[in-house]
């Protein structure tokens, strides 16, 4: 049974959990690794999770799998990380150029903000949830999730602002 269970689970949230972490890491080979150690990890951990309580562990694993790997990144090659329009290089253009600005704008948030944007619009989480992820509460979520849109919103506001005054200077 935990055999079929598990299996479910990682064929109904394995992709989830991947692209979660792509966006996160910017980089498909980081992103298997890792995805694959949160899978690993949780099912060494299954018999003592709660069968409700299971989506939560694997994000909060990938989540704290994710940022360990980028701190011993950063100790390693701190230019590496810093240097996003490299990263942002490799992915495929956006149809749609709003998509793209909001890419750009998220690159700007830190960790912790572009996951909780991340966990919230993408991933369709509740605050509750996203504050088991974050072992806070959903008060905590709310107040930081509030102020991770502001500075998105803002962000994005310069980004436009920017392209105008270089399209109007051509």
């Amino acid at each position: 049974m935990k055999n079929i269970d598990f299996e479910s689970l990682v064929h109904s949230e394995g992709k989830k959990i991947y692209n979660y972490l792509l966006k996160m890491l910017r980089n498909k080979e980081d992103a298997e690794d890792i995805t694959q150690e949160t899978f690993l990890a949780f099912y060494e951990k299954w018999e003592t999770i709660a069968a409700s309580s299971r989506k939560n562990y694997l994000f909060k694993t990938a989540y704290h799998r994710a940022l360990n790997l980028i701190r011993s990144k950063k100790k390693k090659d701190p230019i590496l990380l810093e240097n996003t329009e490299l990263l942002k290089a490799k992915q495929p253009p956006a149809k749609n150029p709003n998509n793209a600005l909001v890419r750009k704008a998220l690159s700007k948030l830190n960790a912790e903000e572009k996951t909780l944007i991340e966990l919230q619009f993408y991933q369709k989480m509740s605050y509750k949830n996203i504050a088991k992820v974050f072992g806070t509460t959903t008060s905590a979520v709310d107040s930081k999730l509030v102020r991770a849109k502001k500075k998105l919103r803002d962000i994005i506001a310069k980004e436009k602002m920017q392209e105008k005054s270089e399209k109007f200077v051509l």
